[in-house]
């Protein structure tokens, strides 16, 4: 799917579900959680979304791609509390802005 222009082309976008297993997060804290998201490529622009109920007082996840195939995905917890969020389906969407790739 071809969603735009960029500046070396087209951009590419693909989503992808994967099911993460986020660790528990200590009051005030961030956690940083490795996730495999087959046709994710380093430079992608990545946008996280939980497909179930998301906990009061974790952030919004944001996604990176440090290595081909692997999404760092940062979630931070604001609250005064532990949080342990449930093991649920993300969905990754992976826009490349790169000559010649295809999603």
């Amino acid at each position: 799917m071809t969603l735009r222009e960029g500046a070396s082309g087209p951009i590419k976008g693909v989503s992808v579900d994967v099911t993460v297993d986020v660790a528990s997060l200590a009051a005030t804290t961030a956690v940083d959680t490795a996730v495999t998201v087959p046709g994710s490529l380093v430079g992608d622009q990545i946008g996280v979304q939980p497909l179930g109920t998301w906990p009061a007082g974790l952030t919004a996840p944001q996604g990176r791609c440090l290595v081909a195939g692997t999404v760092q995905v940062r979630i931070a917890n604001v609250t005064a509390g532990a949080i342990d969020p449930a093991s649920q389906t993300f969905r990754f969407f992976l826009f490349h802005d790169t000559p010649g790739a295809e999603p």
